[in-house]
C-alpha cells in the first residue's frame, strides 16, 4: 500500500506536470471567458473584444495592479532591513530548542507578519525558517527542515483577512465599487462609494476569525513537532539543504565620499524622506478621526504603501541600502506585472457582456441566503487554485461577489471576507507563492506539502465553523 510521503510526492509532480504556470492559466481563462460570453448570447465578438479591450486598460485597475505590486515590493524590502534582521535573530535565538517549539515560533511570526503584510509575511517567513534551518546544522540540534518551511509559510493563510488584503483595501477606496461596472449597474438600490476596513479587517468577527485560525495552527505545528522525526529531518537536512549565512541585512559599500556618496550612502536624505512619508501618513489618519468619524477609511492601498515607504527607508538608513534591497525583492513582483491586465480583461468581459449576471444567477439560485458566504469561500479556493494572485481574483470574482450578496440581501462586507478567506485557504494547496519560499531556503514542495495540507484541513475546518456561526448572528 502507497505511503502518504508517495500520495504526496506524486501530488507535487502533478502540480508540476499538469498544471501550466500562472500566466499560462490567465490566458486560459481569457478565451474561456471569450466563448462564455459569446454564448450567452452576446452579438457577436465585437462586444466582447470591446468588453475586454475595455477591462484590460482600465485606468483604476491598472492603478490597482501598481498598488498590488508596490505593496509586495516594499514588504520584500522591509524584510531585508536590518531592524528587520535583528528581530528575526532574537525569534531565532528563542525557537532554537526542538523542533515543536520551533515550528511553534517559527508559525506565530510568520502569522502575525503575514497579518500586517503579506510580502513582509512571505519573505520575512522564508528568511526566519531558513535561518533556524541553518541554525539547526551548525548547532547539530534536531530539526525538521521540512515542517520549518511550512511554518515560515503560514503568514499566506491569513494575508487577505489582514491590512494588506486586496479586497478589503479596494472596496475601501471610493468610487471602486462602481468602477468594477463601467457601463453602469441598473439596481434599485445603488452601491455605496466605499466599504471601510472598520467594516471588513478590523470587526470583531474577523478579528476572532483571524484569532482562531492562528491559534488553531500553532497548536498544530506544536502537535507536528512532537509527531514528526526530527532525526529523519535532520538527515535530510546534512544531505539536501545548502547551508546559506544567517539572515544579513542590505549594506552599502564604503569608499570615498563624494558629494554624490553623500547623499546616496549617507543618513539624511533617506531618514528625511521616511520622516515625510510616515509623518504624512500619520498626518492623514489624525486628520481622519478629527473629522468625526472612526471608519478607518484613510486606510486604502495608498496609504499601506505610503506607510511601507516611509519605514521602508528609515529602516535602510540610506537609499543605496534602499537600492541594494529594491534589486534583490524586484524580481518578485514580476509575476503580477503581467498577469494582472489579463485578469482585468476577464473581469471586462464577466461584466460588460451580461456573463455577471448570468454566473451570479447561477451561483444565487444554487444557494440560499444562509449559504451563499460558504459558496463564495468555497468558489474562491478553488480559483486561488488557477488564479494564485489576491488581486487578479478580486478582479474576476468581485463582479460576481457583488452580484449574489445584492440579489440575495446578503451584506457585502460578508461576501467580500467570505471570498478572502477563500483565497488565502487555498494557498496552502497552491504552491505558486511558496516558490520564494522555496528558493531562500533550499527546500523542495515536496517537503513542506505534508505539513501545509495539514494547515489547509484545519483552517478549513476553522474557516467554515466560523462562517457557520456568523451566518446564525
Amino acid at each position: 500500500m502507497p505511503k502518504l510521503s508517495d500520495w504526496l510526492e506524486a501530488y507535487s509532480r502533478g502540480f508540476q506536470r499538469f498544471l501550466p504556470s500562472p500566466f499560462a492559466i490567465a490566458l486560459i481563462l481569457t478565451a474561456v471567458a471569450f466563448v462564455s460570453a459569446y454564448a450567452i448570447g452576446s452579438d457577436g465578438f465585437e462586444p466582447v473584444l470591446k468588453a475586454w479591450s475595455t477591462g484590460l486598460w482600465n485606468p483604476d485597475l491598472m492603478r490597482f495592479g501598481f498598488q498590488a505590486m508596490f505593496m509586495l515590493v516594499l514588504g520584500h524590502v522591509l524584510a531585508l532591513s536590518a531592524p528587520v534582521s535583528k528581530f528575526l535573530r532574537v525569534v531565532v535565538d528563542l525557537a532554537m530548542r526542538n523542533t515543536r517549539y520551533a515550528a511553534a515560533w517559527v508559525a506565530l511570526f510568520a502569522l502575525l507578519l503575514g497579518w500586517i503584510n503579506w510580502g513582509l509575511g512571505l519573505v520575512a517567513g522564508a528568511l526566519l525558517a531558513k535561518s533556524v534551518i541553518d541554525r539547526s546544522r551548525i548547532e547539530n540540534a534536531e530539526i525538521n527542515p521540512g515542517l520549518i518551511g511550512a511554518a515560515g509559510y503560514m503568514g499566506l493563510l491569513v494575508w487577505h483577512s489582514g491590512l494588506s488584503g486586496s479586497a478589503p483595501l479596494k472596496v475601501a477606496e471610493p468610487g471602486h465599487l462602481m468602477s468594477l461596472y463601467p457601463n453602469g449597474a441598473n439596481w434599485s438600490t445603488p452601491l455605496e462609494e466605499a466599504i471601510s476596513i472598520s467594516r471588513t479587517v478590523f470587526t470583531s468577527w474577523n478579528f476572532a476569525i483571524t484569532l482562531a485560525v492562528i491559534i488553531s495552527v500553532v497548536l498544530l505545528f506544536i502537535f507536528l513537532g512532537s509527531t514528526v522525526g526530527s532525526k529523519e529531518g535532520e538527515k535530510r537536512l546534512n544531505e539536501d539543504v545548502s547551508v546559506s549565512p544567517e539572515i544579513d541585512s542590505i549594506a552599502s559599500i564604503s569608499g570615498s565620499r563624494s558629494v554624490a556618496d553623500a547623499l546616496d550612502k549617507g543618513k539624511v536624505l533617506a531618514w528625511s524622506f521616511g520622516i515625510v512619508c510616515t509623518g504624512t501618513a500619520i498626518w492623514l489618519a489624525v486628520g481622519s478621526f478629527g473629522s468625526n468619524t472612526t471608519s478607518l477609511g484613510f486606510v486604502t492601498p495608498d496609504w499601506i504603501n505610503l506607510i511601507l515607504l516611509g519605514l521602508a527607508m528609515l529602516a535602510h538608513g540610506s537609499v543605496s541600502n534602499m537600492l541594494n534591497a529594491l534589486e534583490k525583492a524586484i524580481g518578485g513582483a514580476s509575476g503580477i506585472l503581467l498577469q494582472f491586465p489579463i485578469y482585468f480583461g476577464i473581469m471586462g468581459i464577466v461584466t460588460g457582456t451580461g456573463l455577471a449576471d448570468v454566473l451570479s444567477g447561477a451561483l444565487v439560485s444554487a444557494t440560499t441566503s444562509g449559504t451563499l458566504p460558504l459558496a463564495i469561500f468555497g468558489s474562491s479556493g478553488l480559483l486561488n487554485i488557477f488564479v494564485p494572485s489576491g488581486g487578479g481574483q478580486w478582479a474576476v470574482q468581485g463582479p460576481l461577489v457583488i452580484e449574489s450578496c445584492h440579489a440575495m440581501g446578503i451584506s457585502l462586507e460578508k461576501g467580500i471576507m467570505a471570498m478572502a478567506y477563500g483565497d488565502q485557504w487555498t494557498n496552502m494547496l497552491q504552491p505558486f507563492w511558496a516558490l520564494p519560499l522555496l528558493g531562500i531556503t533550499g527546500l523542495k514542495a515536496r517537503d513542506i506539502l505534508p505539513y501545509t495540507l495539514a494547515a489547509l484541513l484545519v483552517s478549513g475546518l476553522v474557516f467554515v465553523v466560523s462562517l457557520l456561526l456568523l451566518l446564525l448572528a
